[in-house]
């Protein structure tokens, strides 16, 4: 089955707070908080006006996910009844097109903790690149933790988009 995607709306709320009081997710996630805040989830429970976009991922039209690319930095999160099924690939690589199709911008940033070998995986089949390893403070784990920072230039992403044409 495919995927959809969309501006998240206020109507999202019960599938993002679903999300969001599971642990398995939210302490993989930099900027939210745990326990879960039905105020922020409010708050990002409404289309994205800032830098770049958040789109829902959805199935049917019922959220599943959320992705987005926001000062240049790619983020998102995932049901866990999705994990494994190339879902958050498919919305990375759709994500990271159409930040580099409508913006200037000559890279993109992502991250992970050192715990999250999914999300390195995503960001490593994309072409992102290790530039930075540190400690910083995650908010739903409450401590430092080890983070790895990721980097694709426009230039790598051309190219890996040139190669899988000619494939």
């Amino acid at each position: 089955m495919a995927e959809t995607y969309r501006a998240i709306r206020p109507t999202d709320f019960d599938d993002l707070f679903d999300i969001a009081t599971r642990w398995e997710v939210v302490r993989q996630l930099g900027g939210w908080k745990w326990p879960p805040d039905p105020v922020q989830i409010r708050d990002r429970s409404k289309p994205y006006e800032g830098d770049g976009f958040v789109w829902a991922i959805c199935r049917d039209d019922r959220l599943i996910g959320s992705i987005g690319v926001t000062g240049g930095d790619l983020g998102y999160m995932l049901h866990p009844d999705f994990h494994g099924q190339g879902v958050m690939g498919r919305a990375a690589r759709k994500a990271v097109a159409e930040a580099f199709a409508t913006t200037d911008r000559d890279h993109l940033t992502g991250s992970t903790w050192h715990d999250n070998p999914g999300s390195e995986r995503v960001l490593a089949r994309l072409g992102f690149v290790h530039w930075q390893t540190c400690y910083v403070h995650s908010r739903a784990r409450g401590l430092p933790t080890l983070v790895y920072h990721r980097r694709l230039t426009r230039a790598a992403w051309d190219a890996l988009e040139k190669r899988k044409q000619l494939a």
